[in-house]
């Protein structure tokens, strides 16, 4: 990724993108950084990024924000969850969308395009996020096929950017 420009968001801006952030996560969203921390935009050849310590904490697809892994892993908000066996996780850390078969997990509430957090089994570890394609009542339904689409995997260039 080549970095155009970079910027320090103005507390206006951090108002807007929490502003932002509660409207499609919900007040618990608050929790994703405080407005006394240092945040960056950074324009990239392929997008725009907001920068938390150097590393990508949140990236848009089609004016929708999402949360990056290292977000996750590091702010106290949990995205929905679904769960994938041991023989999804090669696949999915490749960049491949989640199947059926491969979840073990699925949240019982989740709707059809909702941002969730894919983890894994073993170490109950975020592995990506991504988007769902159908909601829990469909995938009762279901026994084959894509049900999530992979936004964001460990080993993609948002988790190996850094400042």
């Amino acid at each position: 990724m080549q970095i155009k420009s970079r910027k320090f968001l103005s507390k206006k801006e951090k108002k807007t993108l929490q502003s932002n952030l509660i409207e499609t996560y919900g007040s618990d969203a608050t929790s994703f950084f405080q407005m006394t921390d240092n945040i960056e935009e950074a324009r990239t050849d392929e997008g725009n990024f907001v920068v938390k310590n150097g590393k990508i904490w949140f990236f848009s697809i089609e004016k929708l924000i999402i949360p990056s892994i290292f977000c996750l892993r590091e702010s106290e908000f949990n995205l929905p969850k679904i769960v994938v066996d041991i023989g999804a996780i090669r696949f999915i850390t490749n960049g491949a969308d989640v199947m059926a078969p491969g979840i073990v997990y699925f949240g019982d509430q989740i709707q059809k395009n909702t941002i969730i957090a894919i983890h894994e089994e073993k170490a109950d570890a975020i592995i990506a996020v991504g988007l769902t394609l159908v909601s829990s009542q469909e995938f009762d339904k279901i026994e084959k096929g894509k049900v999530i689409k992979t936004l964001h995997y460990l080993n993609d260039p948002i988790w190996k950017f850094q400042f």
